[in-house]
């Protein structure tokens, strides 16, 4: 077998990069950690570049090469399951924003809701007044 181009070793090396990326993404929306998530953005950004430019300098269709073709999907699969991932926690974040805001603009209503839910009245017992 011969030896692979130097350009299709780097973007290879450069794809593998964007898989780490993915990865380290994946842990940090699983921690909720949004100020390591926003680091790994920028990151993702400038490593995103770097694959583009690798893949224009290959000079052929990546996914000719089986083991390129492989890389590429598990890379797109990542990025679309952190994706996702990331769009739950915003919304979850943002549905508890909202739930803070509602208790601290209607405490009464909180409280009667509050009462409601812990209510151990036994409908058999016979009040005496």
């Amino acid at each position: 077998m011969s030896e692979e181009p130097k350009e299709f070793t780097f973007f290879l090396q450069s794809l593998e990069t964007h898989e780490n990326l993915l990865h380290a993404e994946t842990q940090a929306i699983a921690a909720k950690h949004l100020d390591t998530i926003q680091s790994i953005l920028g990151k993702k950004e400038d490593s995103l570049k770097l694959l583009l430019q690798a893949k224009d300098n290959i000079g052929f269709d990546p996914r000719s090469n089986e083991k390129a073709d492989e890389l590429i999907d598990r890379v797109l699969e990542l990025q679309k399951r952190n994706a996702d991932s990331f769009r739950k926690l915003v919304e979850h974040q943002n549905e508890k924003k909202n739930s803070n805001e509602s208790s601290k603009v209607n405490p009464i209503k909180q409280r009667l809701k509050k009462a409601y839910e812990n209510n151990t009245f036994n409908q058999n017992t016979r009040l005496d007044f």
